[in-house]
């Protein structure tokens, strides 16, 4: 029934599930700092001391900014894509549930890779999160192109095409950090600051988006 709805050009409202991505996005960013591990018990007798304990911890807070930005990257794809949702249906609130649980997963898997730089298996668990996530987005999309009733026609071809590079720069930086793995782990994950690059330069999605929300204003 809510599918037939959303087809007719009415179903569910989207703010919930905007409400629940924001808050899900915000517990997930704010985690990622517990895996950076204080020192603990130990004290220092010196601030050369501890400075030089913290610089051991180099590669955590490395991996804490990566993964802080790559979460904000995944939400502003999603963010993107809901700018054109007018209504929800089932099948599309399942989809986003998905997305989330593979969200909330991304601390775990940076823990991982913090813990143990050396190892391949942990950098090849962090890219597949990131892959299942990039074709939930995907699914998402398509899902929206097939049923014009859940964005009252405003998804253009042009910002779908848009949205789907933006998308398959999300998968090709996963693959290629598992192939660089193979040579050094560490530097499979410092590939990801190429995704960082790429999301501060503005693009014509954002130009497609600015005039949706501008067509959308009521007329004087």
């Amino acid at each position: 029934m809510n599918e037939e709805r959303g087809k007719g050009g009415r179903g569910m409202g989207k703010n919930r599930i905007e409400a629940l991505t924001d808050a899900i996005f915000a517990v997930a960013m704010t985690l990622l700092v517990l895996d950076i591990k204080p020192p603990g018990e130990l004290r220092f007798e010196s601030s050369a001391a501890l400075i030089e304990h913290l610089a051991t911890l180099r590669h955590s807070f490395v991996m804490y900014v990566i993964s802080f930005f790559v979460l904000a990257i995944f939400w502003l794809g999603h963010h993107l894509q809901f700018h054109f949702v007018r209504h929800a249906d089932r099948t599309l609130l399942w989809i986003n549930l998905a997305f989330l649980l593979l969200a909330g997963v991304v601390p775990f898997c940076t823990d991982l890779v913090g813990d143990h730089e050396h190892l391949q298996f942990p950098v090849l668990l962090y890219a597949a999160n990131l892959l299942a996530l990039s074709l939930l987005l995907l699914l998402q999309l398509r899902h929206l192109v097939a049923n014009p009733g859940l964005t009252d026609g405003e998804l253009t071809g042009e910002a779908v095409a848009h949205l789907r590079r933006q998308v398959a720069l999300f998968v090709l930086v996963p693959l290629a950090s598992v192939a660089v793995s193979f040579y050094s782990p560490l530097l499979g994950m410092y590939l990801y600051v190429v995704l960082l690059v790429n999301a501060f330069v503005p693009g014509r999605i954002d130009k497609l988006t600015g005039a949706a929300a501008h067509d959308k204003k009521p007329e004087a």
